[in-house]
C-alpha cells in the first residue's frame, strides 16, 4: 500500500549545485549537474552512477569532493540504502574543517540516518548561527520541525518559517513539495492547492501530485474535482486504489 503523501519523507536534503571547475565535456562539475537533474527527476539510479562517475574525476579539492559525497549519500538516501548513505555522509563530513558550516551540515546527515535527532539538530543549530541564510539548513529544519525524523521535534509553524526560506532559495521540486506538504498539515488547502497544482504542471508524470491534489480538493469539499483526480491516479497506477479509499475513509 502506498503511503500518504503527508507522511512521505522527500530527500534528506536538497542537492546541492556546486561551481566546481573544469571545461571538458564529461568534467566533474558537468556530472554533478546531471546527477542533480536526475535525481529531481526521480531518476535514482541512474543519478548514482553519475555521482559515483564524477567522484572519481582527478585534482578534485576536498570542498568539491565533500558536495559530490554528500550527492551520493542523499542518492543512496532515496534508494533507502541507509549504510552506504552513511558511509558517504561520514566522508563528507571529513572534508571539511571541524566545526565550519558544512561539517556540521554533513555531521547532522549522519546523526539523522542513524536516528540521533537531538544530536542532529543541536548540529544544525550550530550550521544556521555560522550561515543562517544557506538553502541546506533551512530545508533540513524544515523537515525536522515536520516530524520526519522525530515526531517529538513537530512543530509546524516553525517548520514553516524554513520551509518557506529553502523554497525562496532554491524552489526546484523537492523544496516545493515539502513546502506543500507543510501547508496542507497546517490546514492551509488554498496554499497547498496552489503549489501542487504548480507540480502536477511541471512534472506530469508523477502521479502522486495529482492524488496529493486530489486529496487537497476533497478537503477543500470539491469532491467532484477531487474524485476525476482520484480516478485519473487510479488510471495510471491501480495499487493507490487502497489509499484512496483509507483517505476517503477518514475524511467523512
Amino acid at each position: 500500500m502506498k503511503k500518504r503523501f503527508y507522511y512521505t519523507i522527500c530527500g534528506l536534503l536538497l542537492l546541492l549545485a556546486s561551481c566546481m571547475p573544469g571545461t571538458k565535456e564529461e568534467s566533474p562539475a558537468d556530472l554533478n549537474e546531471q546527477g542533480i537533474k536526475l535525481i529531481n527527476d526521480g531518476k535514482h539510479e541512474e543519478a548514482l552512477k553519475v555521482f559515483l562517475k564524477a567522484i572519481k574525476g582527478k585534482k578534485l579539492s576536498n570542498e568539491y569532493k565533500g558536495t559530490i559525497y554528500r550527492n551520493i549519500a542523499i542518492t543512496y538516501t532515496q534508494l533507502d540504502k541507509k549504510d552506504s548513505a552513511i558511509h558517504f555522509s561520514t566522508l563528507a563530513t571529513k572534508c571539511y574543517r571541524k566545526n565550519s558550516y558544512d561539517y556540521f551540515i554533513n555531521a547532522a546527515d549522519v546523526d539523522l540516518l542513524k536516528g540521533k535527532t537531538e544530536a542532529a539538530l543541536a548540529k544544525l543549530l550550530k550550521a544556521e548561527n555560522i550561515d543562517p541564510g544557506d538553502m541546506a539548513v533551512n530545508n533540513t529544519l524544515g523537515l525536522l520541525y515536520m516530524g520526519e525524523y522525530n515526531e517529538t521535534l513537530t512543530d509546524l509553524n516553525k517548520a514553516l518559517v524554513y520551509n518557506l526560506k529553502a523554497f525562496d532559495l532554491n524552489g526546484n521540486r523537492i523544496i516545493e513539495e515539502v513546502l506543500a506538504r507543510n501547508y496542507y498539515r497546517l490546514e492551509d488547502y488554498e496554499k497547498a492547492e496552489s503549489h501542487y497544482e504548480h507540480l502536477r504542471q511541471n512534472h506530469p508524470d508523477m502521479v502522486s501530485y495529482t492524488l496529493n491534489m486530489g486529496m487537497v480538493k476533497y478537503k477543500l469539499k470539491n469532491k467532484l474535482e477531487a474524485g476525476k483526480l482520484f480516478d485519473e491516479v487510479i488510471a495510471k497506477d491501480s495499487s493507490y486504489r487502497v489509499t484512496i479509499d483509507i483517505f476517503k475513509g477518514n475524511n467523512r
